[in-house]
C-alpha cells in the first residue's frame, strides 16, 4: 500500500509538471539549429501553440506566474539587446486568458473549430509582438517575417496539436462528460 501512496504522489506530481516542462521544452527549442527553411522562423510560435493546447484540457496547471517566466525567458534567448522583454509573457497569459474564456466554443467541437481559433489567437500573438517590437525599438519593421512565422506555425499545428492533446493530462475530448449533452447531429433540444 505505501509503494501505491508514493507512486501515486510521483503521478501527481508529473501530471502538474507536464504543462510547465512542456512549455520549457518549447521554449528552449526554439534556439535549435534546426536546417529546416521555414520551420526554424516559426519556433518562436511553437510556445504558444503549447499554450494553446494546455489551457483546453487543464488551464489551472498553467498559473500566470509560470506563464510570466517562459515568456520573459522566451523573449531573452530571442530577443537579444534593445528587445522587449516581456512580450511574449503578456502574449501567454492573454492566450490563456481568451482560451479560458472560450472553453465551451474550443472544447468538445471539431478539429477545425480548434485550428481556426488558434488561428485567431497566434494571429493577435504575431500582432502583438510585433507591434510591441516595433515601439519599442521605433523603427519600421517589416511584417513579412512575422506573417511567415505566423503561416508556417498554422500549417504545423495539425501535426503538434493531436501529439499534444495525447500528451496533456485528463484531455476532455477524450473523457466523456455527461456536462456536454446527448443531442446526435441534426436534433435539437426543445
Amino acid at each position: 500500500m505505501r509503494a501505491d501512496g508514493v507512486l501515486g504522489m510521483l503521478d501527481r506530481w508529473g501530471r502538474s509538471a507536464l504543462p510547465g516542462a512542456t512549455l520549457l521544452f518549447f521554449v528552449l527549442l526554439t534556439l535549435a539549429p534546426l536546417r529546416a527553411p521555414y520551420l526554424s522562423g516559426a519556433l518562436p510560435l511553437l510556445p504558444a501553440l503549447v499554450v494553446f493546447q494546455f489551457s483546453l484540457a487543464t488551464p489551472e496547471r498553467l498559473p500566470g506566474p509560470l506563464l510570466l517566466i517562459m515568456g520573459i525567458l522566451l523573449d531573452l534567448l530571442l530577443g537579444g539587446p534593445g528587445a522587449p522583454v516581456g512580450v511574449s509573457a503578456l502574449g501567454f497569459v492573454l492566450i490563456r486568458a481568451a482560451v479560458v474564456n472560450n472553453r465551451r466554443y474550443l472544447v468538445g467541437v471539431p478539429f477545425l473549430f480548434q485550428w481556426f481559433g488558434f488561428c485567431l489567437l497566434a494571429l493577435g500573438f504575431v500582432a502583438l509582438v510585433w507591434f510591441f517590437t516595433a515601439l519599442w525599438t521605433w523603427t519600421a519593421i517589416d511584417p513579412l517575417p512575422a506573417l511567415m512565422q505566423y503561416a508556417v506555425v498554422i500549417v504545423i499545428y495539425p501535426l503538434l496539436a493531436p501529439l499534444l492533446a495525447r500528451v496533456r493530462a485528463r484531455d476532455p475530448l477524450n473523457v466523456p462528460d455527461a456536462s456536454r449533452g446527448t443531442a446526435r447531429p441534426g436534433e435539437t433540444t426543445s
